[in-house]
């Protein structure tokens, strides 16, 4: 009987130490296919930003400095991080240079700051992650909120005669008002180049692309929180502006 108690004590221990170490190797099974997924996000958010740059260039020629097309295109490709615009400044301080009234090259600071604060937080400079463990949730929903307050600040943000900083979703037509006249007329409206010349018409679409292409960058960081286990809460415009304090 003793043999017996004794043999079905050492049954129970052999199987409790064999489930723990199940479930540390499925732990650690589901850690690493998480830091997979993490790491074709920001492949993908890369992918997108570049296009992004692309676009934004080409509707706003002169906001971007030409010399530094290429090195800012190879930082991106290369996962480098080697230009410093601004000295010893965080991403957010040039998120917040692109919208100040006199900054020239606003696109450039734009785009550098969205490679910046992505290169942060998908800790690049590291090097490639074996778990999930060693990336910062907290750094990635503010990362999340922050693109969100910039699709809509991009969208809306003008200078102080009313002129919108970035050409992105408006039509050529809209531009050119926008440049010329404070007040609506429909005379003013009939006289516009786009429309005079038959480019443009009153009921075509906006332009989309640009909305589209940071959506698709928020539903990669928003993918990359699941992946750790997160999911950022739906926030009002004023919160997300709290919290990032931009």
């Amino acid at each position: 009987m003793k043999y017996l108690v004794n043999l079905t004590i050492m049954s129970f221990i052999l199987f409790f130490l064999c489930a723990c170490s199940s479930n540390q190797g499925t732990s650690e099974i589901l850690q690493s296919n998480s830091a997979t997924i993490i790491s074709k996000d920001y492949k993908e958010i890369t992918k997108l930003l570049l296009k992004y740059k692309k676009i934004l260039d080409l509707r706003n020629p002169n906001l971007y400095d030409k010399s530094l097309v290429n090195q800012i295109t190879y930082d991106i490709k290369n996962n480098k991080n080697s230009i410093n615009l601004l000295k010893n400044q965080t991403y957010l301080k040039y998120l917040t240079k692109a919208f100040e009234e006199n900054t020239k090259y606003r696109s450039d600071f734009l785009i550098l700051g969205l490679y910046k604060m992505f290169y942060k937080a998908y800790n690049i400079k590291d090097g490639h992650h074996l778990t999930a463990l060693g990336y910062d949730s907290q750094l990635f929903k503010k990362v999340y909120y922050t693109l969100k307050v910039l699709r809509w600040k991009i969208r809306n943000a003008k200078d102080k005669n009313g002129r919108f900083l970035f050409a992105t979703w408006q039509l050529n037509w809209q531009l050119e008002f926008n440049k010329n006249y404070k007040n609506i007329t429909i005379n003013n409206i009939k006289e516009l180049p786009s429309l005079k010349n038959g480019n443009e018409t009153l009921l075509n679409h906006s332009n989309f692309n640009f909305e589209i292409t940071l959506t698709l960058m928020i539903n990669a960081v928003e993918n990359s929180l699941k992946a750790m286990g997160e999911e950022p809460l739906n926030l009002s415009l004023t919160a997300m502006k709290m919290i990032i304090l931009f």
